[in-house]
């Protein structure tokens, strides 16, 4: 008699194995389950650790590692001697996640401008028509910051950054919002390392104080040209940068994003010098 049978048979690729879901999975979509049926909301806390623990059917060991996992993923917030809740907001958790994408060269900075195009200047034809005096304010705040930091280049990309951001925060659209602010906040080594490149500081600023009026103005369709225009002018030095650097992908991978002297002195320094920048190593 054959003992063909008593043998395991072979793995097809019809037939694959079950994937078990790791503990911080299982974890992940027991607290989706729980935010679907109401028990949980956004910055709701998180049942007591034994009783989370005998929920899932898994140790408090398992459990702490997998809650660690969550807390560094963006997803829950810690509060020692509170709990353990979920996050009111996870931009954060996604923008870190856009910053991974580009440095793993998932994606590439111009496609997300060619996105932040699509985006931002129905934001600003928006906010024409929606923004409040409150709103008006903060980007008059992000424009004197502006004119304040011209000779202080981490500074003036972050006050850039408020007018911005302001601009889709008066759009009145959580959506845009949400997005913007994971995409700027994912964009900003790259427009540090664009600054060197614009022409006249001065004119950038009046570029801004120009969107700015039309938006307060309530002009909508000039407030959309003129961020369109604004963003055209941007992509084009990120490709100026790019052509530079032979490739983009050497933007994500400088470990150097709040100072602009390095990209500057570059060309002086002599390939034998063991010291270079950053950028002359990628």
């Amino acid at each position: 008699m054959s003992d063909k049978s008593s043998k395991p048979k072979p793995r097809t690729l019809s037939s694959p194995p079950t994937r078990r879901d790791t503990v911080i999975e299982m974890v992940a979509h027991r607290l989706e389950s729980l935010v679907r049926s109401g028990q949980l909301g956004r910055g709701s806390r998180l049942p007591s650790e034994p009783r989370l623990a005998e929920m899932l059917g898994i140790s408090r060991a398992s459990l702490r590692e997998a809650l660690k996992g969550l807390v560094f993923l963006g997803l829950l917030k810690s509060r020692p001697g509170d709990g353990t809740y979920l996050q009111p907001s996870l931009s954060s958790m996604v923008s870190g996640h856009f910053r991974w994408m580009l440095l793993l060269q998932e994606i590439k900075y111009l496609e997300l401008y060619e996105l932040r195009q699509i985006l931002e200047h129905a934001a600003a034809a928006l906010a024409a028509r929606r923004a409040t005096p409150a709103d008006c304010e903060r980007m008059r705040a992000a424009l004197a910051g502006m004119r304040a930091s011209i000779h202080d280049a981490g500074q003036f990309v972050r006050a850039e950054m408020e007018f911005h951001d302001a601009i889709t925060q008066a759009s009145d659209n959580t959506a845009i919002q949400s997005t913007m602010r994971m995409m700027y906040d994912a964009l900003s080594e790259g427009r540090h390392h664009v600054l060197p490149l614009v022409s006249s500081l001065e004119k950038h600023c009046e570029q801004h104080e120009r969107i700015y009026k039309l938006i307060a103005g309530g002009d909508a369709a000039a407030a959309r040209r003129a961020v369109a225009s604004d963003l055209k002018y941007a992509e084009t030095l990120l490709r100026t940068q790019i052509k530079s650097n032979e490739t983009l992908d050497a933007l994500p991978k400088s470990p150097n994003k709040t100072t602009i002297a390095p990209l500057r002195r570059t060309k002086s320094r002599r390939p034998s010098q063991s010291s270079r920048p950053a950028k002359a190593r990628n």
